[in-house]
C-alpha cells in the first residue's frame, strides 16, 4: 500500500502507514471530544462493509501517496476528516482509489 496518513502530536508529525504497530490515531465522539484508539492501517471500503465495523471520522492533517522515494502530500482541510472504519482490535482508514474525506 502506497497511501501514508499524517498526524500532529504537539509539534511533531507522525507517519501512518499500513500494518505499523503502536500507534494510535483520534477517532472523533460524538460530544466533539477525541478518543485515541489503536491504528491498525488501511481497508478497503468493500473489507470495511463486510468487516461490520462501525463508521468513525478519524483526525489527521494530511494524507499522502508515497511516489519512489517522495511523499505527495494534500492538507486535510480543518473541520475535515477521513473516514475510518473502528473494530474491536483498532481502527482502519477507509480507501476506495484515495482515502475518504468527510
Amino acid at each position: 500500500m502506497d497511501l501514508v496518513l499524517l498526524r500532529k502530536v504537539n509539534h511533531r508529525n507522525v507517519e501512518l502507514h499500513d500494518n505499523q504497530p503502536g500507534e494510535t490515531i483520534g477517532v472523533l465522539r460524538k460530544d466533539g471530544t477525541y478518543t485515541y484508539v489503536r491504528w491498525l492501517g488501511f481497508i478497503s471500503k468493500n473489507d470495511a462493509v463486510a468487516s461490520g465495523g462501525r463508521p468513525v471520522k478519524l483526525r489527521v492533517s494530511r494524507i499522502g501517496r508515497k511516489d519512489g522515494w517522495h511523499t505527495r502530500w494534500r492538507d486535510v482541510e480543518p473541520g475535515r476528516h477521513v473516514k475510518g472504519c473502528l473494530t474491536p482490535a483498532g481502527v482502519f482508514a477507509v480507501y476506495d482509489a484515495d482515502v475518504f474525506v468527510v
